[in-house]
């Protein structure tokens, strides 16, 4: 029983641990693939801000599935939750608001490309 439990912590490590990827390009290989990042981008929707969205947030929050009545597929839906305080609120995970995205904060350094586009008036 216990040679049984050992082979079956063996496999099951094996194929969790095949799983890792240590970096944000292996997890999501795409075509354009846009670091929102880079401090070189304009803190706009089309060069920065769709990108963060789409990574940390449509999987919960699109038409399919509006996760707590939310999507965040377009530009005027991203600044409609801007505009009303819920998405700063969420993603800075004050109290009052659900921390988004749950399982982990966004970097830093996408934070502050959120809060300069909402400075700088929502370009799109």
């Amino acid at each position: 029983m216990r040679l049984k439990r050992a082979s079956i912590f063996f496999i099951m490590s094996v194929v969790i641990g095949s799983c890792y990827y240590d970096s944000f390009e292996a997890l999501h290989p795409l075509d354009g693939y846009v670091n929102p990042c880079d401090t070189t981008l304009q803190s706009t929707y089309s060069s920065s801000i769709k990108w963060v969205i789409s990574y940390n947030c449509l999987s919960c929050h699109n038409s399919s599935y509006a996760g707590g009545n939310v999507s965040l597929e377009t530009y005027d839906q991203v600044k409609y939750y801007c505009v009303n305080g819920k998405l700063p609120n969420s993603i800075l995970r004050n109290s009052g608001y659900n921390p988004m995205p749950p399982a982990q904060a966004l970097a830093n350094c996408q934070l502050q490309r959120i809060q300069q586009w909402i400075n700088n008036n929502y370009p799109q």
